[in-house]
């Protein structure tokens, strides 16, 4: 990707300040997080002075402009580490309980098992006293029949402050995030007082009505979380079994999700007559609509980042400027991190951003080399086919094939050549940038789910174009489904219940957990080396190929080492 301005090669990289400074503030975040857990020394500090080195060599730009981007950067790791700081000291702000109480508050999740179920509740009030976190509460499946989404409800039970999620050891990116910090385990009593009203949290009942009235319980459990990110009705062996087929990630409304609908949106104000609207009134109609859809899925960390990408390329595009995409990429992080930092900690953050970056650095290269394998390749078989023709057409042979070639059959053939030239430029760049994301996040989903799918890059190939292909579509069916009465949902959603279903019959017959690659720990220096590799793998170093191609051997060693040769 080419940056605003011309590529210089005489600097390290090309500097890109506001993803730099999302870099930083992400160590900052972690420094911070060692700091308060681990009780690393603030001699550590000094390590700024080593990560800030490089920038002195990213172009001739003067000492003051160098000393200015270095004193940004530093300023972004002291943000980072600060707002993480203020997030943990205000988890000790608690109230401790560990009595039998009375709890009233409002239903934000409702999750169902056989014999028992789970209840979030926001805005609780615990012993009269207001708290400002939520509580969890589980309790028999009979208690909370009845209860709804955004119900107020009056538990009574036993209410314990548990803090083993903000140690050390027990550390929760989600509990905090979520801000769960109060439980129930003995529940002894349920009550619905009353309910609620929130506009997203509306649509989404009314979501989830259309589509268990449309629709198989299966088939609608699939559709609702690939809308909204909600698996909580999935059956666990089928998302377990779509985990192992490394497809899951189509349940966590992120950049697939968010930039289908922003290509039916873009549709819809370029070939229709919305196209006659001011650019100012389209940019405002497209961004509703995705913050709209946002608020539907929970504002998540994804989908703030996917929003951020899509809005700051379709405002370039408007303006008739160029646009970095590493910089929108660091101002969609840091803007999710400015509002949450422990989001830093989730693996849905890490998988998010990681697949991003490792579409932008290794999809060009990637591609380059496919391309240049193909074309080898195909030279080398018509090679080997012309020399077979000419050892066959000796004489008089050679001369009536030539002549015998009409304009029409060489047109024919010319237009063959440039459909397959198209078709195979098409599956190598689709390939490319699945490999990307694979290469990306195998580490993080290595080390957070303790193996790897050996599916995935298979499945991928075919699920990630079903659904962006298929997702504006259902979005649709689903928008006729809840505006029309509930009776109809059967009808309007007939289509995607059986499309859905020939779909699911893949992971009901099949075991994807044999071909998982597990059994592998990583460790820092292996996170390290294994990034730092591939870093040299993509053409953001301005060195030569050689330097790149040590560096990438190097490091692929050490990574060898550590993980293969010193853990055993």
């Amino acid at each position: 990707m080419q940056h605003i301005g011309r590529e210089r090669k005489d600097k390290l990289f090309n500097f890109r300040p506001i993803f730099f400074m999302a870099v930083f503030l992400c160590v900052g975040i972690v420094f911070s997080y060692l700091r308060i857990f681990h009780g690393v020394s603030l001699w550590w500090l000094f390590l700024l002075t080593g990560l800030s080195i490089p920038f002195a060599f990213c172009g001739k730009r003067g000492l003051l402009k160098t000393a200015l981007a270095v004193l940004l950067l530093i300023a972004s790791f002291f943000v980072g580490f600060y707002c993480f700081y203020v997030q943990m000291r205000k988890q000790e702000n608690v109230t401790v309980y560990n009595n039998v109480h009375r709890v009233q508050g409002t239903v934000e999740d409702k999750i169902e098992g056989r014999y028992y179920a789970c209840l979030i509740l926001k805005d609780i009030t615990v012993a009269k006293n207001e708290e400002e976190f939520k509580l969890i509460a589980y309790m028999p499946s009979a208690f909370c029949e009845n209860v709804e989404l955004y119900d107020k409800v009056f538990l009574y039970g036993k209410v314990t402050t548990d803090p083993k999620e903000y140690t050390a050891g027990n550390f929760s990116a989600h509990a905090i995030r979520e801000g769960i910090r109060y439980r129930m385990e003995e529940v002894e009593s349920c009550v619905v007082v009353g309910k609620k009203f929130d506009f997203f949290g509306s649509i989404r009942i009314r979501i989830a009505e259309v589509l268990y009235r449309g629709m198989d319980k299966e088939t609608a459990s699939v559709t609702m979380a690939v809308l909204t990110g909600n698996t909580a009705g999935i059956e666990d062996g089928l998302l377990e079994n779509m985990r192992y087929g490394g497809i899951a990630h189509i349940f966590a409304v992120s950049g697939l999700h968010v930039g289908a609908l922003f290509a039916f949106c873009i549709f819809l104000t370029s070939k229709t007559p919305l196209r006659k609207m001011p650019k100012i009134a389209r940019f405002f109609l497209v961004a509703f609509l995705l913050i709209f859809y946002g608020g539907i899925c929970g504002f998540s960390a994804s989908v703030i980042r996917a929003t951020v990408l899509c809005l700051v390329g379709y405002a370039a595009k408007l303006l008739g400027v160029s646009v970095d995409r590493f910089e929108a990429l660091g101002l969609g992080g840091i803007i999710v991190l400015l509002i949450s930092p422990v989001e830093l900690f989730s693996p849905g953050f890490q998988l998010s951003f990681l697949a991003c970056l490792g579409i932008f650095l290794w999809y060009k290269p990637l591609e380059k080399w496919g391309n240049h394998v193909c074309v080898e390749f195909v030279n080398y078989v018509h090679a080997r086919r012309a020399l077979k023709q000419f050892s066959k057409s000796i004489g008089k042979q050679t001369e009536s094939i030539t002549a015998g070639k009409t304009i029409q059959e060489a047109s024919e053939e010319k237009s063959l050549v440039t459909l397959s030239e198209k078709a195979r430029r098409g599956v190598i760049s689709f390939l490319s940038v699945s490999i990307s994301t694979q290469l990306a996040t195998a580490p993080v989903c290595l080390h957070t789910f303790g193996y790897l799918s050996g599916w995935s890059l298979l499945l991928n190939i075919f699920f990630v174009p079903f659904i962006s292909g298929a997702f504006s579509t259902l979005l649709i069916f689903v928008i006729i489904a809840c505006i029309l009465p509930t009776s109809a949902a059967p009808i309007v959603l007939y289509v995607p219940n059986v499309v859905w279903s020939a779909v699911l019959l893949l992971f009901e017959g099949c075991d994807f957990s044999t071909f998982a690659l597990d059994g592998i720990t990583l460790n820092v220096g292996a996170f390290i080396c294994y990034y730092g590799g591939l870093s040299f793998f993509s053409d953001k170093w301005n060195v030569s190929v050689k330097f790149r191609k040590c560096f990438f051997v190097l490091f692929a060693l050490a990574f060898v080492i550590i993980t293969f040769v010193l853990n055993i």
